[in-house]
């Protein structure tokens, strides 16, 4: 056994007692928040809905985004994911609390969906062909599958991410590599079927067959920028503050550097793909995006979540140093919202399935998503504190104590 070894038998690696107070500020102002929406609630309930289908998928994409990157880091290992991996496990720990929130989104479907209302849509060709599919009591079966598969997965992860703490039989690292390389897989056909279901079907004339993969990016992206975040959070409080070199930092900066450009990529492929197509059922979909008002949102996602966190990642100096960089993650976390915003808003809503959406801010649209962001932060930080933030029995472990000279 080496030093490092020996020491890490015995080092202190639990969460510390901080993330608690984290808990209870996140919990107070999803409360405070939550009672605002209540208000809002009763004053313009289909409004309300839209902020809470954007709100549920902002908190979807950090808990899905964990499970993604839990299972890539089994397979590709790295010292990003034996210091992000506890918390990219609490983030999937949080399933629980969004199957609960999606009762509200089953219970308020026809203030979400056309196609849940089919009496201004019955004559349209497009519905009847889609009828078998876009139906409430389909559409409900699919989401508790969903629900069961990733639920599945997080289980199996999670309980052998428990035994590695106490046990340090090679086999469950072994193990937990088996389950997570179908797991990417499944991960993948389950996202694109749920983003298709629960926000592209909010157009239903209109599709795209690489919208799975935009979700796949923006999720990996968030978390990262959240992990990132909460790193430099925990570095004066916990043992992150022994390994959090300057080359780490580097190493999450060249991460979101690289994610910013695949979500760009997928985005910019889209667009490209559909207007040179130029169909008219495939059109309409950005055209209600570039004109009345909404062509600023674009252009706003374009310089907020591409260009700015491009142009500032290619500074050596700002992706390793901590000040600079927890800036530039809650960009990548703001420009999130703005994203959710521009997919979900501009659909045709189902009392008005052809108008023209002029581009309108409701304050739902804020108070909503941060009423929900702030208890699913409450219910992250509750499960983090479970755990100690490194896996003891992690077979890598030892490595995280040498500093790297690759850069």
């Amino acid at each position: 056994m080496t030093t490092v070894e020996m020491n890490l038998a015995t080092k202190e690696l639990a969460a510390p007692a901080w993330v608690g107070t984290l808990r209870n500020r996140g919990l107070i102002v999803g409360l405070i928040f939550a009672a605002l929406s209540a208000i809002g609630a009763f004053t313009n309930f289909q409004t309300f809905m839209h902020g809470y289908l954007m709100g549920y998928m902002f908190c979807l994409s950090l808990c899905l985004g964990g499970l993604a990157l839990v299972m890539l880091g089994h397979l590709t290992g790295g010292n990003w994911f034996m210091m992000g991996r506890r918390i990219m496990e609490a983030q999937q720990r949080t399933l629980p609390l969004l199957a609960v929130m999606f009762i509200p989104i089953v219970l308020g479907m026809k203030q979400l969906y056309v196609w849940a209302n089919p009496e201004p849509w019955a004559s349209a060709t497009v519905m009847t062909s889609k009828a078998h599919w876009l139906n409430p009591q389909w559409f409900e079966f699919r989401a508790v599958i969903y629900f069961l598969i990733w639920g599945f997965w997080i289980w199996k992860l999670n309980s052998g991410s428990r035994k590695q703490d106490t046990d340090p039989d090679p086999r469950i690292w072994q193990t937990l590599k088996a389950w997570s390389a179908p797991g990417i897989l499944v991960y993948g056909i389950t996202i694109t079927f749920a983003a298709v279901d629960w926000v592209m079907s909010m157009d239903p004339k209109w599709y795209s067959t690489i919208y799975g993969m935009i979700y796949m990016a923006q999720h990996a992206l968030v978390t990262f920028a959240f992990v990132i975040i909460m790193l430099i959070l925990l570095t004066p409080h916990s043992v992150i503050g022994e390994v959090m070199f300057k080359d780490r930092l580097h190493d999450f900066g060249k991460l979101i550097f690289a994610l910013t450009m695949v979500w760009g990529y997928f985005s910019f492929s889209q667009f490209l793909i559909i207007w040179s197509g130029n169909l008219p059922e495939e059109i309409t979909w950005f055209l209600a995006r570039m004109n009345n008002g909404w062509g600023a949102m674009a252009l706003l996602l374009v310089v907020g979540q591409f260009a700015l966190p491009f142009i500032l990642l290619l500074f050596r100096d700002i992706k390793r140093d901590a000040g600079r960089l927890i800036w530039v993650a809650a960009l990548v976390i703001v420009m999130r919202w703005f994203d959710t915003f521009w997919l979900i808003i501009p659909n045709p809503w189902p009392n008005r399935p052809d108008a023209a959406l002029h581009l309108t801010f409701s304050w739902m649209y804020a108070v909503v998503p941060i009423a929900m962001a702030g208890i699913w932060f409450a219910y992250f930080a509750m499960e983090l504190a479970k755990r100690p933030l490194l896996v003891r029995n992690d077979p890598q472990l030892p490595r995280l104590w040498e500093h790297s000279h690759g850069h």
